[in-house]
């Protein structure tokens, strides 16, 4: 799952999409799927899917999902932007996409195999987020975080921490940071400046090992972002090298 090389970082509108081979999940009524970052050697991958039609069938490996776009119907129950979903390898899942189609965000633990079946009887995790409260953000240790950074906790076990992460408009870290665990993130909406790379922007996307110094980070208009961790994140801080203080980097970034 985490042996993948560092994406740091892209838009994912760059990604174009690409047919899903048959037997692997979305491939139903032609699936389309845009590629993020994958593990050769496990087969895990994350990808964007863009669904129609049913795609019933069970899962050879565990997948996390964001509805990002469109609307369906799982198991029955209704599924919206900004739901979660959790399913174990050998879950069953009869998924319908609305005649508008139903964009997923999907992070597989393995290859994305999806084949008929009766399954384990093991419902999915759902989560409809936007019902879940905001909680100051923990990953900071004893360093103070500026006012306005928030998360909520998705999933949490030995192997993974899944959590959303939220920024105010305005927000800034003015430190560089590393984080000993690896992380992964979509941005779900909004902006941030990561330090010298430029602003990473509503469909962006990185995977990083841990102990990569990135920032100063800034958000002019406020962000919110998907993320996945071997652990609960904490952080170690630097002060940032000439020319990299936020207000010098961010009086460019927005440029454009």
């Amino acid at each position: 799952m985490w042996n993948r090389p560092d994406v740091d970082f892209i838009q994912s509108q760059d990604v174009p999409w690409q047919a899903v081979p048959e037997g692997d999940f979305g491939a139903a009524q032609s699936g389309r799927k845009r590629l993020l970052s994958g593990d050769a050697g496990t087969g895990a991958e994350t990808a964007i899917h863009r669904l129609t039609g049913r795609h019933s069938g069970v899962l050879a490996s565990a997948v996390d999902l964001f509805v990002i776009g469109g609307e369906g119907v799982l198991d029955g129950e209704p599924l919206r932007v900004g739901d979660y979903v959790y399913a174990q390898a050998g879950t069953a899942l009869d998924l319908v996409a609305s005649v508008r189609g139903l964009t997923v965000y999907c992070g597989f633990w393995g290859a994305p195999g999806f084949a008929p079946g009766t399954g384990s009887g093991e419902p999915p995790l759902r989560i409809a987020t936007e019902r879940e409260p905001w909680v100051p953000a923990g990953w900071s240790g004893e360093v103070q975080l500026e006012t306005g950074a928030m998360s909520k906790v998705l999933r949490s076990d030995d192997t993974v921490f899944v959590y959303l992460a939220g920024m105010m408009p305005g927000w800034k870290s003015p430190l560089e940071e590393a984080h000993p665990q690896y992380e992964e993130s979509f941005k779900i909406y909004g902006d941030v400046m990561m330090g010298p790379l430029g602003v990473i922007r509503t469909g962006g996307y990185f995977f990083r090992s841990p102990h990569v110094f990135h920032g100063p980070l800034y958000s002019r208009g406020g962000t919110m972002s998907f993320i996945r961790s071997d652990a609960a994140p904490t952080t170690e801080y630097r002060d940032p090298g000439p020319g990299g203080a936020w207000d010098e980097l961010s009086a460019t970034a927005y440029v454009d």
